[in-house]
């Protein structure tokens, strides 16, 4: 810091410059009186500006001194503040120094883990991407198995849709063998039957040929007439020539296949009537047939002609005769794709004990001995290979027998 200058140097000075003012008169001549007076009046103010600065300086480097002692004070305390914090700035260094080094040893261990994190980040790159390539891999692997499971879903689908279908074949095929065992049983019994119906049947002709022959023998030796035997002959053997033709008729309906074909029932109805002609009487009863289906229709005409046949020509056989009014009803129609044979008559009717074995072969309804009991059964037998039923409706009210026959008709 500058000091300020003292009063003893400030009045060295003063003086100095009083000396030489003085010199400076005694010196000059009197012509420059003038210079003189001007020199001394100059030289006056100038000692008193001199004072007048040297009171202010005096009383300036007072205030100076006490200021600098002041300052100087402060200096101490902020020299001893500063020594202080010096000194703390040193224990902090020293500290500073060990947390640096300490810092240092930190910093080569980060430095070190640091490695090894850059190393394992590393191996961890190198796992990332060996892990995506796998679950690149990986990806197309399960877009396979996707695509397998697609397909075995859908085939499984069509395996499950044709073990479906192959289940439900079984069911139709075992329903079939189960409906065609029941047949086949069933034709067994008939058959058995069949069999043992034709052959006691069969037996009654026989023994009246036998016994018509040796009467017609012992007739011939006696030289008898033996027109009347000879014509009980024939009427047996008629007889039996007409079983044997309608149990071949039971064989072929069962034996020969469906053959189909276009045809008008009209025709059919001249055929079974021109057969009649020659079998019943047709003139002891009435027969009115209503026939509304006037366009051919696909069906088996021979199979038809037994129906129609056997229908009327058992209502004509089996009339009444003590009624007054005989008469015989046929009426055809087709009703929902099917044709519907109506057959009603008056004749004797049938008992209630009858209706059920009605159709059953060899059953004859009547006492009366007109027919061996097949037509009926025939006509069975007809109707259900064509897929059709025949049902009998007798009236004890009216005495009326109606015989009704339904038969599938195709397009």
């Amino acid at each position: 810091m500058v000091q300020p200058a003292n009063g003893s140097a400030l009045q060295a000075s003063v003086f100095t410059a009083q000396s030489a003012a003085i010199g400076y008169l005694f010196v000059n001549t009197p012509e420059n009186i003038t210079d003189i007076i001007q020199s001394i009046f100059i030289l006056l103010l100038s000692v008193g500006i001199f004072g007048i600065a040297f009171s202010f300086i005096s009383l300036g480097s007072k205030r100076i001194r006490r200021h600098n002692d002041y300052l100087e004070s402060l200096v101490k305390d902020r020299t001893k503040t500063l020594e202080e914090k010096h000194n703390q700035l040193k224990l902090q260094n020293e500290d500073y120094r060990e947390a640096i080094a300490l810092i240092q040893e930190q910093k080569e261990e980060i430095e070190t883990a640091q490695h090894d994190v850059l190393q394992k980040n590393k191996d961890l790159t190198e796992a990332f991407e060996e892990i995506l390539s796998q679950n690149e891999l990986l990806d197309y692997e399960r877009a396979k198995l996707e695509q397998a499971k697609r397909i075995i879903q859908s085939q499984n689908t069509k395996l499950l849709g044709i073990a479906r279908s192959l289940d439900q074949q079984v069911q139709d095929r075992t329903k079939e063998l189960s409906h065609s065992n029941n047949l086949l049983l069933e034709k067994n019994k008939e058959l058995d039957e069949f069999i043992y119906k034709s052959a006691h049947d069969l037996r009654g002709p026989i023994a009246r040929f036998k016994g018509l022959s040796q009467l017609i023998q012992m007739e011939y030796d006696q030289k008898s007439d033996i027109s009347a035997h000879l014509e009980h002959l024939n009427h047996s053997a008629n007889h039996m020539d007409n079983m044997l033709k309608r149990l071949s008729n039971v064989y072929e309906i069962s034996a020969r296949p469906i053959t189909p074909q276009k045809i008008k029932i009209d025709l059919i109805l001249d055929t079974v009537f021109d057969r009649l002609k020659g079998e019943e009487n047709l003139d002891a009863v009435t027969v009115d047939v209503n026939n509304t289906v006037n366009h051919p229709i696909q069906i088996d005409p021979s199979l038809l002609h037994l129906i129609l046949k056997n229908l009327i020509g058992n209502a004509v056989r089996f009339h009444d005769p003590l009624k007054l009014k005989r008469w015989v009803k046929v009426n055809i129609e087709i009703v929902d794709k099917n044709m519907v044979i109506n057959v009603k008559d008056n004749g004797i009717g049938i008992k209630k004990e009858q209706k059920e074995n009605i159709f059953d072969l060899f059953y004859v309804g009547s006492e009366l001995p007109k027919g061996p009991g097949l037509g009926l059964y025939i006509c069975k037998i007809i109707t259900k290979k064509l897929n059709g039923n025949i049902t009998l409706n007798y009236s004890d009210i009216e005495k009326e027998t109606e015989f009704k026959a339904s038969i599938p008709i195709k397009a």
